[in-house]
């Protein structure tokens, strides 16, 4: 388990989950967003993260956002054709995943507090 179930932490979780499962930006955009909540207090067993850390492990090499800017175009036609060729690999576990780890999110975000009730 991760902290306690903080209420902030599981919305902004959820909302990266539903961007992924909607096809909002790359697969690799979305595992990347749901990485940068599994080490928050979300109350959740850690485990239900780990494909999504080795999936971004294995793809964290691809330039996203503004460091693209710094790339030269033919580089950039070459990595984002391996970035691709992965995402299509990766594509249904992390979309299995992220509908299961949904299940759980909207399930406890009822019981979720904004602080920490160890606390109080």
């Amino acid at each position: 388990m991760s902290g306690y179930a903080n209420s902030i932490v599981l919305k902004h979780l959820e909302q990266a989950l539903r961007d992924l499962l909607s096809g909002r930006g790359s697969l690799t955009e979305g595992v990347r967003e749901v990485v940068r909540w599994a080490h928050s207090n979300h109350g959740l067993d850690g485990e239900l993260f780990r494909i999504f850390v080795g999936v971004d492990s294995d793809t964290d090499r691809f330039p996203l956002g503004e460091v693209r800017e710094k790339w030269s175009e033919s580089a950039l036609l070459e990595v984002d054709a391996e970035r691709l060729a992965a995402e299509d690999h990766y594509r249904e576990l992390v979309m299995d995943s992220s509908r299961s780890l949904l299940e759980v999110v909207v399930a406890i975000r009822p019981r979720a507090t904004y602080t920490d009730p160890r606390l109080g």
